[in-house]
C-alpha cells in the first residue's frame, strides 16, 4: 500500500478536462457523488488536501489491470466504504519534458451495490485498454 501526507514525490496532479467532463459532469450536477468529485478537486487543486493515495491492484479482482496507477478516496480523509464510497484514479505519466505527472483517469462508486453500475476501477481500466474487463 502506498499512503503518503501529501503527494507522493511530489508529483504534480493533472485534470484533463476531456477526462473530467466523461468522468464527474455525466453526473447530474446536485448528485451526492459529482458534488463530491467537485469539492475534492478544489481541494486537491488548492493545495488544502493532505492525500492519501493507495496503489491500485495491477489485477483486481473485478479484472482490472490498473498496473503503475493510485486511487484516491472521495471524499478526501475518509476511509471504508461507508465514509468514502467514491474514488478517483490516478496514472503516472512523464510529459515530453521528461517531468512527471499523475493523470486523472477516472471517478466513480468504488463498490457499487447496483451491478447495472460499472465501479471507478472497472472504468479506469476501460480508459486504459478500451474496453471493460
Amino acid at each position: 500500500m502506498m499512503s503518503s501526507r501529501g503527494n507522493p514525490l511530489s508529483v504534480p496532479i493533472r485534470f484533463d478536462h476531456e477526462e473530467w467532463v466523461e468522468e464527474v459532469e455525466r453526473l447530474d450536477e446536485r448528485s451526492a457523488s459529482r458534488v463530491q468529485a467537485e469539492r475534492a478537486r478544489r481541494e486537491i487543486e488548492g493545495n488544502k488536501a493532505s492525500l492519501d493515495f493507495e496503489k491500485c491492484e495491477a489485477d483486481g479482482e473485478e479484472g482490472t489491470s490498473l498496473l503503475g496507477c493510485v486511487k484516491q478516496y472521495v471524499p478526501l480523509g475518509k476511509q471504508g466504504a461507508s465514509e468514502a464510497p467514491f474514488g478517483f484514479v490516478f496514472q503516472l505519466a512523464q510529459d515530453p519534458d521528461g517531468s512527471f505527472v499523475w493523470n486523472f483517469i477516472a471517478f466513480g462508486e468504488r463498490h457499487p451495490t447496483n451491478p447495472q453500475t460499472r465501479s471507478v476501477y472497472e472504468r479506469a481500466h476501460k480508459r486504459l485498454h478500451g474496453r471493460y474487463p
